[in-house]
């Protein structure tokens, strides 16, 4: 999948299918939070365009996931997406960071890839 963000028609799936599910309703929290890990690994594996992607575009959808609610129930099923959402925030905010976690990523492909 993060091989599919250097290529011009990846790109634009990626963020399409992502941007249109991240403004799901709020009963469908569990392909939220699927696309929460996802944009998280593309940050940290995937290509710049998808760095620029989340600090432009999806920025203000993950902002707003930090107050996700949504009850099943008395059960709180929109935990793992607040906390997802506040950490990738957190991780978007912090170019250094970023920087380190993608050259640890580029490291571990290298050594489990051969490439």
């Amino acid at each position: 999948m993060a091989s599919d963000s250097f290529t011009f028609d990846g790109y634009r799936l990626i963020s399409k299918t992502l941007t249109d599910s991240l403004r799901m309703r709020p009963s469908g929290w569990r392909v939220i939070f699927k696309s929460l890990n996802l944009c998280d690994y593309l940050i940290r594996n995937g290509s710049e365009r998808c760095v620029d992607l989340f600090r432009g575009e999806l920025r203000p959808l993950i902002r707003q996931l930090e107050t996700f609610n949504f009850y099943e129930g008395s059960v709180d099923r929109g935990g793992g997406v607040r906390e997802k959402a506040r950490e990738i925030g957190e991780f978007l905010g912090d170019t250094e960071r970023i920087r380190e976690e993608r050259g640890k990523a580029r490291r571990l492909r290298e050594k489990f890839g051969g490439t």
